[in-house]
């Protein structure tokens, strides 16, 4: 939902859908995590990350920076999907649950858009659909498109 009083400008017209595909695929960090970008709409994305060994922290639960890099993988897919590369100026987290197995899902959604700046809530949940983390970020949209910066 976006807040009352922004606008929502359209899809530049350059964009290329296959853009926004290949700049999401080509996060390497999520790639080495095992993050999937399940879908990517205009203002909008999911991710999941099914837990691993390698995703636990000393305490045997999930690392708190793999549920943000998650998060964070979400909200880059959805800050660049309007085909401006859209890079992070802000971000913060709150965790609510631990966990230790299953897969957790990572919803993106647009609070907040203009030419300059878009703010991004992400919701992160386990796969019962309980909450797990909340995740708050906002972009600077720089002037360059995502084309421009897969060339």
């Amino acid at each position: 939902m976006v807040a009352s009083g922004s606008t929502r400008t359209s899809f530049r017209k350059d964009f290329k859908v296959d853009d926004l595909k290949r700049f999401v695929d080509n996060d390497r960090l999520a790639n080495h995590l095992g993050i999937e970008v399940l879908e990517h709409a205009k203002g909008r994305a999911r991710a999941r990350m099914t837990i691993q060994a390698h995703h636990l922290n000393s305490a045997g639960t999930l690392h708190g920076g793999a549920i943000f890099t998650l998060a964070d993988a979400a909200f880059a897919a959805a800050s660049n999907s309007h085909g401006t590369l859209a890079m992070a100026i802000n971000a913060s987290i709150s965790y609510f649950k631990a966990i230790s197995g299953g897969t957790v899902i990572a919803t993106a959604e647009e609070i907040s858009f203009n030419p300059k700046l878009a703010t991004y809530l992400v919701h992160v949940n386990d796969d019962a659909g309980t909450p797990v983390a909340l995740f708050q970020g906002t972009v600077y949209r720089k002037k360059e498109t995502l084309g421009e910066m897969l060339a």
